[in-house]
């Protein structure tokens, strides 16, 4: 079994809303790579660089696999390349067809420059504590326990209806995000969805909501 860290599933959550919210500047490019698999083979390389999220679900063998569960993705610093690796090898000759976007995206972690293209999305990490597994849980069998995760999203536009906009379709996608069934995801809870309206020291409309969550957390 592989150890987890809060941080991949973190990626994970930073993924599903680059893969399902829309940029309208577009300001990402679109890749889709098909591999011929060898036997047993589980690690695939990306051809392009700066590669920001790929889709939650990929297909080996015409069969889909999601991600979390099925494969996972280190992403590449900088020019280094980015590799998808399946948790059980594919058979020869699979076609293993990863989708995924490069280059620049509207949603980041935490706040760096202030002079980025509008609009902009900042998923901000607040507080996360354990809870151990119970009697009966789900994961009684199995080595982890449960990781309570607090986050808040910040969305900044220069038009006020497109902030709005915006904003109402993340807080959406936060709502279902238990419902997908991806990550292993027990909770997600989004609330206190606010209007802050215009901010003249930051030159943008801003909204924020918040996110509670909760995954599983194996441990080796």
């Amino acid at each position: 079994m592989t150890e987890e860290y809060i941080y991949e599933r973190e990626q994970e959550l930073l993924d599903y809303f680059r893969n399902n919210q829309v940029d309208p500047e577009d300001r990402s490019k679109t890749s889709t790579e098909t591999f011929t698999a060898s036997e047993s083979q589980t690690t695939f390389w990306l051809t392009n660089v700066f590669v920001k999220n790929v889709r939650d679900t990929i297909t080996v063998g015409g069969v889909t696999k999601y991600k979390g569960s099925d494969y996972t993705v280190t992403y590449g610093e900088g020019k280094n390349k980015t590799k998808v690796v399946l948790s059980t090898g594919a058979s020869l000759g699979d076609a293993v067809v990863i989708i995924y976007d490069f280059g620049k995206s509207m949603i980041e972690r935490e706040f760096s420059r202030t002079d980025v293209l509008l609009p902009r999305i900042v998923m901000m990490f607040l507080t996360g504590s354990e809870e151990f597994v119970g009697l009966g849980d789900a994961m009684e069998d199995a080595t982890g326990s449960y990781f309570n995760a607090s986050y808040r999203f910040e969305i900044r536009d220069k038009y006020a209806n497109r902030a709005r906009v915006i904003a109402s379709q993340l807080f959406n996608w936060a709502r279902k995000l238990r419902r997908q069934n991806l990550f292993r995801v027990n909770i997600a809870r989004a609330y206190d969805l606010e209007n802050f309206d215009y901010d003249r020291e930051k030159e943008a409309y801003v909204w924020q909501f918040s996110l509670d969550i909760q995954w599983d957390l194996l441990m080796s």
